[in-house]
């Protein structure tokens, strides 16, 4: 039994043996079998990068991006030297609709990014620049709290180089989505979008530019809209909008360049920083928009720089501007040879075989377009880098209406002819969008066709007429270029010269209308041939110069020293010809802004008077307008735009005078600087009693519309097709005249224009609110109170007696004491209807709803 029991034993053992060895061997194969798994796989990985790579076509140059031949799709390649690195990035429509809010060249701004790695995916932060902290304070450890870094992208790692040094993303991802930059704007609550959804399958990379410096991609967006609410001619199918737009990333440049203070004496773009470690109330340390300017030969006076701003004309631009455009953008080196620069500004022209486009953002162009419904006539935006505030490009937009007779998207005849105060307001919103949005331009294009109104009726010679849009391109051409130095507009600028000034060819030649170029001010068209000088600045001036200084003059060694440097020039600001105002003082619409010296639209130190001159002007051309635009075998289209284009020059310079009333002139200059100054200075009484006068001859009185009244039987509009078919088409005249006087009551009875005049009373004003009130109602009723009303000044006594009567509304913004005075006026009023002649039943109707309107408000309350 035991020698059995010993077999069996080793019979098992022998068994045991075996299964373990085979078990052992079956392990040692399949380790083997993973392990030459987990090599395939390795090996696999590692070819991924290679896999993806060999089907697609390279483009090299700041970023490595891979195309794919066959999909089209792309790849954005990182390198491990790219991460954590800080790069600018920048966006711009190269194509657009105009109706969806987007057109060809619009600058979306730039901000700095960066490329970081969280395990497998890539992210894209937005680094903000807006707070500076000094690395020497203890605070600066803490620079990071409460200060948001959104993370614009986070992207899964595609494949990883053998070398483990370069990161392959989704492209498409990041390119065709709005990940980098918001694309279409956020619809208001409640409003269906404009543009519709973004189609995946139809938005794609259109192309790729690649240089050492910057990568350019360029996306076509798609929207699809089934429902679309708005069309035209130029959208062609409103149910498929294409948004093209282009992406650069920028390497941060490396350079001596240095930041410079901004100072609110001077009007230059900038980027606002706060300082986070300084204990000073004002703790700003802003900084100006400017190209980087060095001279090649550091101690000379005047010396050229190592690289110059170099513009280029595009060769879209017609032949015959480019002679003028080419020396109006380098007539800007008369202000840098102030700032020590000679030929800091160079204007090439795009060879019409160049390989290179306008929107190659390595080039800066004057760009021309001739767009079915241009948004603007002149555009000079300019990209930066955040950090620094160095401008790193620009182009300048211009559109060929601008320069030509024809009205801009026939809204002329669609309009009033003129601006309103809600058109204005909204120039104002988009400014606050897009500071470089400029209608320099437009007002050309309206300028333009007042000189083509004023040739014809005082029969000026081809000569005249020439020079006329010469000047015009001139002073379109330094503005908007003005702009891409870095400059904002100055709208003081045309209250440097007096009325005679602009008379005296001398004076005008040698020293200009404005101060500055940056400015909207009216075009000087004399009645008087014997009186016309310059129609419009043809040069920088003084102020140009100055803030060139400013912006340009090379830097001090050391830092005490440029402060004091800088300082130096900013205490110039009390000039008389160095004055400034920009877009957020300036009082364009009702209610906005304070001092009228900063305005659109006027022209010298005495704008009351030029308008009524404007007036004048006007008036003695309206009856000539029907001989000189109604030629055999044409339409009256002509006359009718003439028309149009003149009242509505007439609307501006009545809106302009009303500033006057309860304006408050204020100055820039800092404490210490000019002592006999006081920031605040409330208009003189005898110049706003000045301004009421001219309101009453011009804008109120009974015969104030007469001139015109030759040219109404032939104001018909140019038929085509369809397209009056829902509107008529006799001329709306009582509606035009009472829209004119109605912009000039929005101004001087606006809730904040009778509290400043009540408030200013306090520090100087001497025109109370019950003076203008008294003289306002006089102008409207007193000429024909004891004879007929005439239905011009029935519409306006209406229009005056319910404005008086909203004060009192439940929710009236109107403060006690204006509420008081237009209570008073209205029972003065009531009185004056009372014992008025009524000599026509037109009249007696008149009085008795006038009189009715007033007692329906006593006995509401």
């Amino acid at each position: 039994m035991k020698k059995v029991f010993l077999i069996m034993a080793g019979v098992m053992l022998f068994a045991a043996t075996d299964t373990f060895a085979q078990d052992d061997k079956k392990k040692k194969k399949e380790k083997g079998k993973n392990g030459k798994t987990e090599a395939k796989e390795e090996k696999k990985e590692e070819d991924k990068f290679g896999d993806i790579t060999k089907k697609c076509v390279k483009s090299e140059g700041l970023f490595t991006l891979w195309r794919d031949t066959t999909s089209g799709k792309t790849y954005l390649e990182i390198r491990e030297d790219q991460l954590g690195k800080e790069f600018i990035y920048f966006s711009h429509v190269a194509d657009g609709a105009v109706e969806a809010g987007y057109f060809r060249g619009a600058y979306l701004g730039s901000k700095i990014i960066s490329f970081n790695k969280f395990y497998e995916r890539i992210d894209v932060y937005h680094e903000n620049t807006s707070y500076y902290f000094d690395p020497s304070n203890a605070l600066s450890r803490a620079a990071g709290a409460n200060i948001n870094k959104p993370l614009l992208a986070s992207e899964k790692t595609e494949a990883v180089s053998k070398d483990k040094k370069k990161f392959l993303i989704d492209g498409d991802a990041v390119f065709l989505s709005e990940k980098f930059d918001l694309i279409k704007n956020p619809s208001p609550p409640g409003m269906p979008s404009v543009l519709g959804n973004l189609s995946a399958g139809k938005t794609r990379v259109d192309g790729i530019n690649n240089f050492p410096e910057n990568t350019d991609v360029i996306v076509s967006y798609v929207y699809e809209n089934g429902a679309p609410t708005m069309g035209s001619t130029s959208l062609t199918d409103p149910r498929n909008i294409t948004i093209k737009y282009q992406h650069s990333l920028i390497a941060v440049p490396e350079n001596s360049f240095k930041p410079r203070r901004d100072d609110a004496r001077i009007g230059y773009f900038m980027t606002q920083v706060d300082d986070m470690t300084s204990a000073e109330t004002i703790n700003y340390r802003d900084v100006i928009h400017r190209w980087h300017l060095e001279k090649k030969e550091p101690t000379a006076q005047l010396s050229e720089p190592v690289e110059p701003i170099t513009f280029w004309i595009e060769n879209t631009t017609p032949k015959e501007f480019r002679p003028i455009i080419k020396e109006a953008c380098e007539r800007w080196n008369t202000s840098f040879e102030k700032a020590g620069f000679k030929n800091a500004v160079v204007c090439k022209e795009q060879p019409d075989d160049a390989t290179w486009s306008a929107g190659d953002i390595r080039y800066n162009v004057l760009r021309w377009t001739s767009s079915p419904t241009p948004p603007f006539g002149g555009y000079g935006p300019s990209f930066v880098n955040p950090r620094t505030g160095q401008i790193l490009g620009a182009d300048i937009m211009l559109e060929f209406v601008a320069m030509t007779n024809r009205v801009k998207a026939e809204k002329v005849f669609k309009t009033s002819g003129y601006l309103q105060d809600e058109e204005l307001e909204k120039q104002g919103q988009q400014f606050i969008r897009n500071p470089f949005l400029c209608m320099a331009g437009d007002q050309t294009n309206h300028n333009m066709q007042f000189a083509s109104a004023i040739a014809a009726a005082l029969s000026m010679d081809d000569m005249s007429k020439k020079e006329i849009v010469q000047q015009m391109l001139y002073r379109l051409v330094l503005h908007e270029v003005g702009h891409t130095l870095g400059l904002n507009h100055n709208m003081r600028a045309s209250t440097m010269s007096t009325l005679e000034d602009v008379k005296n060819p001398a004076k005008a030649n040698k020293d200009g209308l404005a101060n500055s170029v940056m400015e909207y001010p009216a075009f000087n068209y004399q009645l008087n041939p014997a009186e016309q000088t310059i129609y419009c600045d043809t040069k920088p001036g003084p102020y140009d110069d100055w803030v060139i200084e400013y912006g340009y003059s090379p830097s001090a060694v050391d830092y005490i020293t440029e402060e004091v440097r800088l300082r130096k020039i900013a205490e110039r600001s009390s000039q008389p010809n160095l004055m400034f105002g920009n877009d957020a003082d300036d009082m364009r619409s009702s209610g906005r802004g304070i001092d009228p010296d900063v305005n659109i639209y006027d022209l010298t130190n005495d704008p009351v008077a030029y308008g009524a001159e404007r007036c004048d002007l006007v008036n003695a051309i309206l009856p000539k307008l029907k001989d000189k635009f109604t030629s055999p075998q044409s339409s009256y289209q002509e006359l009718l735009q003439a028309y149009m284009i003149s009242t509505g020059e007439y609307a501006n310079q009545i809106r302009v005078m009303t500033r006057q009333i309860g304006g408050v002139h204020y100055n820039r200059s800092v404490p210490g600087q000019s002592p006999t100054v006081k920031p605040l200075e409330p208009v003189k009484e005898e110049k706003q009693k000045a301004a009421m006068k001219a309101l009453e001859k011009y804008a109120f009185a009974p015969n104030a519309w007469d001139n015109a009244a030759s040219l109404y039987n032939y104001l018909l509009a140019q038929r085509r097709g369809f397209n009056h078919f829902s509107a008529n088409v006799d001329p709306s005249i009582h509606a035009r005249v009472l829209g004119m006087q109605k912009e000039c009551l929005n101004h001087l009875l606006h809730p904040n224009v009778t509290e400043r005049i009540t408030d200013s009373k306090l520090y100087g004003n001497t025109y109370s609110l019950d003076k203008v009130m008294t003289d306002l109602t006089n102008s409207i009723f007193q000429a024909d109170a004891k004879s007929a009303v005439n239905t011009f000044r029935q519409n306006l006594q209406v229009e005056y007696v319910n404005r008086l009567i909203k004060f009192h509304d439940e929710k009236s913004p109107y403060d006690n004491v204006s509420k008081a005075m237009a209570w008073s006026e209205l029972k003065r009023i009531d009185t004056m209807m009372a014992t008025g002649a009524s000599p026509d039943g037109l009249t007696k109707a008149h009085r008795e709803y006038v009189r009715l309107l007033i007692k329906q408000a006593q006995e509401k309350g």
